[in-house]
């Protein structure tokens, strides 16, 4: 997002414990997780190579002789990509900031605010952006009366994509979110607890399939990563992502941090370095595990 230097805040009594609203944590931290993110190895500069297998099929027994010649019945493909992502940052932290506002100004803190409203959100939303470019997006419009229909029609391209439903994750906005609390036909069990005043109305699974709500911020069809992330002119909203994990390759190729005490070549201040490389594929031969809808 965009950012304005401000003077820093020396109020003398000022809280030790940094408190953030609404701390940010990898919304898609299933796919940055994901096995297929460790699979792969990165081949001369910014490429890296994806190796895939296909074998024919099996046929009939001979039982009473042996005939024919033995072939190699199997095929090796390379997917090669690109990393686009090779990013750093860095701060400068003079101990007097450090002392004057009560130790809130430390190394530490400064750099768990980069992550949690900077570093994270910036990969969440390349990545959501690298989701929507992997697909044919619907452009449906949603509501509460079809949501349930057009979900359904998604499960069946899924299966139809031999996708395992039980490792398929949704990531939807706020309002699509929204209309699925409100979709006409949902079967829905209130556990009303003790004394009656608590209503639980979440929907965190559907079909199986696990449910994650993302603001909609993160959900564009593309950024301008100049500094920090912002989204395009023109940029779509995306409504919802479905995808199996496994169809997507999100790896950190390389990432570092680094921190220098106070020198004379820094004049006396701490100089923190940060750099991460990373990037999204999607894998040819399990692309129909990517399900989009977006706005026209």
């Amino acid at each position: 997002m965009a950012f304005t230097k401000q003077n820093v805040n020396y109020a003398a009594d000022y809280s030790r414990a940094m408190a953030e609203a609404y701390p940010y944590i990898s919304y898609f931290g299933e796919i940055w997780g994901a096995n297929s993110a460790n699979l792969y190895k990165p081949g001369m500069g910014s490429t890296m190579y994806i190796p895939s297998l296909t074998t024919s099929g099996a046929r009939a027994t001979e039982r009473d002789q042996v005939t024919g010649t033995f072939n190699r019945n199997w095929n090796n493909r390379v997917q090669a990509v690109h990393l686009e992502m090779d990013r750093e940052w860095d701060t400068l932290v003079d101990p007097m900031d450090m002392d004057e506002t009560n130790m809130v100004a430390t190394i530490a803190n400064v750099t768990k605010a980069f992550t949690e409203q900077q570093k994270v959100p910036e990969m969440d939303a390349y990545l959501a952006s690298k989701l929507y470019s992997f697909a044919t997006p619907d452009t449906s419009i949603l509501t509460a009366e079809n949501i349930l229909n057009k979900w359904d029609g998604y499960m069946e391209s899924l299966a139809n994509a031999r996708a395992n439903r039980d490792r398929v994750h949704a990531y939807v906005t706020p309002v699509t979110y929204r209309l699925l609390k409100q979709a006409a036909g949902l079967t829905r069990y209130m556990d009303v607890s003790g004394d009656g005043r608590s209503v639980d109305r979440n929907v965190s699974c559907l079909d199986g399939v696990q449910i994650r709500e993302v603001p909609a911020e993160l959900m564009k069809s593309a950024y301008v990563f100049t500094e920090g992330w912002t989204p395009a002119e023109g940029a779509r909203q995306i409504n919802m992502i479905i995808v199996d994990p496994e169809a997507v390759a999100a790896p950190v190729k390389y990432e570092v941090a680094m921190m220098s005490e106070p020198t004379a070549q820094s004049k006396g201040k701490y100089l923190y370095y940060e750099r991460y490389y990373y990037g999204a594929f999607r894998l040819n031969n399990r692309a129909g595990g990517i399900i989009v809808n977006a706005a026209a």
